[in-house]
C-alpha cells in the first residue's frame, strides 16, 4: 500500500470528520453514553403556538433523518481512521486483497474493493 496515499487520505478523513461533526453540531449533540459516534437530535423550540409546535415537529423529523445519514458517514470515516492507526488501511474487509488506489482516492473511507462493494 502506498504510504503517501495513506497519509493524504488520513488528512482528508480527519477534515471530513470535523466537517461532519460541525454539521451535526448545528442540530444535535453527542450522546456520550451511547458511544463516540452517536448523536442525539435536539428538539427545536420555535414558540408555543399550534403553528410553532407543528413547525418544531417538522424540523425535528428533518433533522433526525439528516442526523442518521451524517452519523453513518461519520462512522465510516472513524472506521477508516482506526484502520489507518492499526496498519490495516487499504485492504478489503471481505477478501483481504488491496483496495484499488483509484477507489481509495475517490472514497478514502472505503473498506472493500470494487468487486466486494456490490
Amino acid at each position: 500500500m502506498n504510504q503517501e496515499l495513506i497519509d493524504q487520505n488520513k488528512i482528508k478523513l480527519e477534515t471530513e470528520k470535523k466537517r461532519l461533526e460541525g454539521l451535526m453540531g448545528r442540530f444535535a449533540h453527542r450522546d456520550d453514553e451511547a458511544g463516540k459516534e452517536n448523536y442525539r437530535t435536539d428538539f427545536p423550540n420555535v414558540g408555543d403556538s399550534t403553528d410553532d409546535n407543528a413547525m418544531e415537529v417538522e424540523m425535528y423529523e428533518t433533522n433526525l433523518g439528516e442526523e442518521k445519514a451524517l452519523e453513518g458517514r461519520l462512522q465510516k470515516v472513524n472506521s477508516a481512521l482506526e484502520r489507518i492507526a492499526a496498519g490495516k488501511y487499504g485492504y478489503c474487509s471481505v477478501g483481504g486483497e488491496e483496495i484499488e488506489e483509484g477507489r481509495l482516492r475517490v472514497a478514502p473511507e472505503a473498506d472493500t474493493c470494487v468487486k466486494h462493494s456490490q
